[in-house]
């Protein structure tokens, strides 16, 4: 697992990246009676897979990649847990990809087989702008 993400980060570098992206993000984890909420932001490169952790939930790894058509956003989402021996077990296959406009949240929801509990994360992005060089 390491490999594919050190091959898929070199991969990354090697091709540039033609938009930066600011994520908002918004995460709910429920589980029977308990409920955690966090939230964070996190600028990504189009084209290239991101791995998010939240404070708090470091055993929780969010790989995210974003491609952008036409001011559409298309975010594909996979969840991973980080073992004690630091290896990256997926928890979800690939998601199936969503599209929100810039501006607009896009929802992502996974439940638990036994209905037990559920993830949602709520993302917001934005578009970074970087300012022309100063001549």
């Amino acid at each position: 697992m390491f490999k594919k993400m050190l091959l898929s980060s070199l991969l990354c570098l090697s091709t540039w990246a033609s938009a930066q992206i600011n994520l908002d993000l918004d995460l709910t984890i429920s589980h029977q009676e308990e409920t955690h909420h966090t939230t964070g932001n996190v600028v990504v490169d189009e084209n290239c897979t991101t791995s998010i952790v939240f404070n708090g939930l470091e055993s929780l790894v969010i790989n995210v990649n974003t491609q952008v058509e036409d001011q559409i956003v298309t975010m594909q989402v996979q969840l991973f847990q980080l073992t004690e021996t630091n290896e990256l077990t997926p928890v979800t296959e690939p998601l199936s990809p969503i599209q929100v406009p810039f501006g607009q949240a896009g929802t992502i929801i996974v439940n638990e087989t036994d209905n037990s509990g559920s993830l949602v994360l709520v993302v917001t992005p934005t578009l970074v702008v970087t300012p022309a060089p100063a001549e």
